[in-house]
């Protein structure tokens, strides 16, 4: 048998690695609300203060606390997990998040615990560890203790835990105003917290300087009859379930205030399309098709929630920071059959008898309701033509291109169209009269503006559009 050599490690260079696995500052306040959840916290306080005497960043939570031999624990990098059970209210994984998201962002990071009635504190500093090159942690005494900030606010739980990040080195490194810079990541990582822990949002009151964040849902459950959910897929992995179930947002022009706030308020819905995956309702990944779909206009409204259970981790290949993921490939048929089909589902929009309207994918004009009894017509810019027209103008036609569809908006003769209307009159500018042959003329010119590769895609939408529907068999 082969000796065995015991060897410490480097302290200072293994500490280097883990501060530059890849942590935003979003997903690294992530990670430790992560802590908070699995600790059974139904409330998480985020605070900040660029312009104290030392700028700190925390996160407090009500949750069951740490004794002292847990926050020892807590603190090794590689915290022994041994008996820790898989549930569904358990985020951690490698026992690394605490330190690899602190020490991504600061250079010294605290963590006081209250449990049973007794509170203790634990400083990991890098300046003391590089300095001898060992892992050493400082114990706080109570006058220590009673320095940290919202420590009272501790103190007036039952129990819970208290994560204090400072020295902030890499921000003031890259920063031109630090205080800016500092002001402009939290909020950032408010909106991802918003999203990462929406499904979270009646369980667990999250809040920011006091102000609980906002309510997200990025599938617009509550929009019935106007938002399609497809058919629910379970798949079966290891003795464990792979939940699929996909979604299709109302077109965008149609969105309400409300929808878009619950969307987050996206500059663009295209960019979110895709995936959305979850462990342990916790969101991981999204808008990303996951190298199993086609980035497009005519996808841009799906929406696919795929719900993983902590036991099938290591099939996932879920990375450290609970950021990315990738479909193992034994299942990834699977899955692209249950979305494939439901896809086609959503776009089917049902048939009502005598309502030929009702059953266009993309319409001409769209009726927009902006409530209050206010009604706006307005062109889909989305048509086959409109589309093809925008793949070839520079920016400056598609600017008059734009002006002047606003500009038919503007003028639609609705008092002349009623008038005639209510006489009797017979409006005959329908594209309805236009022959087959003419259609499919129409057809063959928008997809010669199109490469070879993105022809079929085009080609398959185009019979989704209102005028072109009677060619589809």
């Amino acid at each position: 048998m082969s000796d065995v050599v015991e060897r410490e490690f480097p302290a200072k260079a293994l500490l280097t690695g883990l501060r530059s696995i890849g942590y935003s500052f979003s997903t690294a306040v992530a990670d430790i609300i992560d802590n908070s959840i699995s600790a059974q916290a139904t409330e998480v306080y985020l605070y900040s203060d660029p312009l104290a005497s030392v700028p700190y960043f925390c996160i407090l939570d009500n949750g069951r606390g740490m004794s002292s031999e847990e926050l020892d624990n807590a603190m090794l990098p590689g915290s022994d997990r041994e008996g820790v059970q898989d549930s569904e209210v358990e985020l951690g994984r490698f026992g690394l998040g605490l330190k690899s998201a602190s020490l991504s962002q600061c250079r010294e990071f605290t963590v006081a615990s209250k449990r049973y009635g007794k509170l203790r504190a634990m400083s990991f500093d890098l300046d003391i560890i590089e300095k001898k090159n060992r892992l050493l942690l400082k114990v706080l005494t109570s006058e220590e203790i009673n320095e940290l900030p919202y420590i009272e606010k501790l103190k007036t739980f039952e129990s819970g835990t208290l994560v204090v990040w400072t020295k902030f080195d890499k921000i003031e490194g890259l920063a031109k105003h630090f205080e800016d810079s500092f002001r402009s990541l939290v909020s950032d990582s408010k909106k991802h917290v918003e999203l990462v822990f929406h499904r979270y949002y009646h369980d667990v009151s999250i809040y920011f300087h006091d102000k609980r964040i906002e309510k997200r849902d990025p599938f617009l459950l509550d929009s019935i009859g106007r938002q399609q959910t497809g058919r629910t897929s379970c798949i079966k992995v290891n003795g464990a379930n792979i939940i699929v179930v996909p979604y299709t947002l109302p077109f965008a022009n149609s969105l309400t205030s409300e929808e878009k706030a619950l969307l987050g308020n996206p500059k663009s819905i295209y960019d979110d399309q895709g995936f959305y995956l979850y462990r342990n309702k916790r969101l991981i990944s999204w808008g990303s098709w996951m190298h199993m779909g086609i980035r497009s206009e005519l996808n841009k409204l799906a929406r696919i929630r795929v719900d993983i259970p902590s036991t099938l981790d290591s099939v996932w290949m879920l990375d450290v920071k609970k950021s990315s993921a990738k479909i193992p490939d034994k299942i990834k048929d699977l899955i692209k059959m249950a979305v494939e089909d439901s896809i086609v589902r959503s776009k089917r929009t049902t048939k009502f008898p005598g309502t030929k309207e009702q059953s266009v994918e993309f319409k001409v004009w769209d009726r927009i309701n902006e409530h209050e009894g206010k009604i706006r017509y307005q062109i889909n810019r989305t048509t086959p033509a409109i589309t093809a027209l925008n793949e070839i103008l520079d920016e400056k036609g598609k600017t008059l291109l734009d002006i002047a569809l606003t500009q038919i908006e503007g003028y639609l003769p609705k008092y002349s169209i009623s008038n005639d209307g209510m006489d009797a009159l017979t409006i005959v500018n329908s594209g309805d009269e236009s022959g087959e042959d003419s259609l499919i003329e129409e057809i063959e010119e928008i997809l010669s503006l199109y490469d070879a590769e993105r022809k079929q895609l085009i080609f398959d939408s185009i019979f989704l559009a209102e005028g072109y529907q009677k060619l589809y068999t």
